[in-house]
């Protein structure tokens, strides 16, 4: 008769360990340009309000919100691209091999199991963290707040898994946009509760700096992207469509920051703070369209992204 132990063998610590590590890949927090919203948001509501019993920890909340709903939206995102077979060929294969070590289930780091598991708990806690951070305001955020809050979440994990929204030419892109925009709004909004030009202005600014990184990425990934069904306007567009593109995400992007210069609350010399981001992406459309350097372009869509937030710091902490 056999013997069966009622003893489990024990993971080894670095296996957890190396797990925690592709976990943490996985989720991309440390992105911290995510929370460039957040932190707009915190710095635009007016000081009465941040003293306000309950702002701080619903704040907190909020942040927390934004962490899981990233984690959820990149994780997802890097299960389809590995299930799929896109983010093998895009980093594997062509001419612009990358490192693979940013995709821990190429690596092996993260099983599919694993990363599916760990989809399912930054859900959970996207939707934990925000029920907690309106039940800090006492449930007394307007309506419009609930639905930034929760339409932007359940957009976001729409981007690759589900409704896949980032397969359709365009939709990447709004989602992009938007959804950086309702970072910001959900949170300055249900504390303020209510609105104001600067606070959308900036959300529209952050949102559109980050599909001026996005829209250069999906030009390098664009053969991969074919393969799968993924029609980003690099995959199914000529270039002179989507170079084009790009010069008009950079127009708006000028036009946005004229218009909260001039027309709010924030002093006009804040386009001279944001000349570094301009110039910024000045040599990003020299580096992209003219000479398809798309991938060095990228980096300085990134550049520009802190740039910007950095050159809307002062003129925002003067009208407190």
């Amino acid at each position: 008769m056999a013997v069966v132990s009622d003893r489990h063998e024990a993971v080894p610590p670095q296996a957890t360990a190396d797990l925690l590590r592709g976990l943490f890949r996985l989720s991309k927090i440390f992105v911290y340009q995510h929370y460039y919203g957040w932190g707009m948001a915190w710095l635009l509501l007016p000081p009465q309000l941040r003293e306000r019993p309950g702002t701080i920890a619903a704040m907190l909340l909020f942040l927390v919100g934004s962490m899981g709903i990233v984690t959820c939206t990149c994780a997802a995102d890097d299960l389809v691209g590995f299930r799929n077979g896109s983010d093998a060929r895009n980093y594997t294969s062509g001419e612009t091999r990358r490192s693979i070590r940013g995709k821990p289930l190429l690596s092996g780091a993260v099983t599919e199991r694993q990363a599916a598991v760990f989809v399912a708990a930054a859900a959970v806690l996207a939707l934990l963290a925000g029920a907690g951070a309106f039940w800090a305001l006492d449930w007394q955020a307007p309506v419009w707040s609930y639905l930034l809050y929760g339409g932007g979440m359940l957009a976001s994990v729409q981007y690759s898994a589900g409704l896949r929204l980032s397969y359709y030419p365009g939709g990447g892109e709004m989602l992009l946009c938007m959804g950086t925009a309702a970072g910001l709004l959900a949170p300055y909004t249900a504390v303020r509760q209510d609105w104001s030009p600067e606070a959308v202005l900036v959300a529209l600014l952050l949102g559109l700096w980050l599909v001026m990184v996005s829209s250069y990425s999906n030009v390098n990934d664009a053969a991969g992207d074919r393969t799968v069904g993924r029609r980003t306007l690099a995959a199914t567009t000529a270039p002179v469509v989507f170079k084009s593109a790009m010069a008009a995400f950079f127009l708006l992007s000028t036009t946005l920051l004229c218009a909260l210069a001039f027309t709010t609350r924030l002093p006009w010399w804040t386009v001279l703070t944001m000349l570094p981001a301009l110039g910024l992406h000045l040599a990003q459309l020299r580096e992209g369209p003219l000479r398809e350097r798309w991938l060095t372009a990228r980096k300085l869509g990134l550049f520009a992204y802190d740039a910007g937030f950095l050159g809307l710091l002062i003129p925002v902490l003067t009208i407190l």
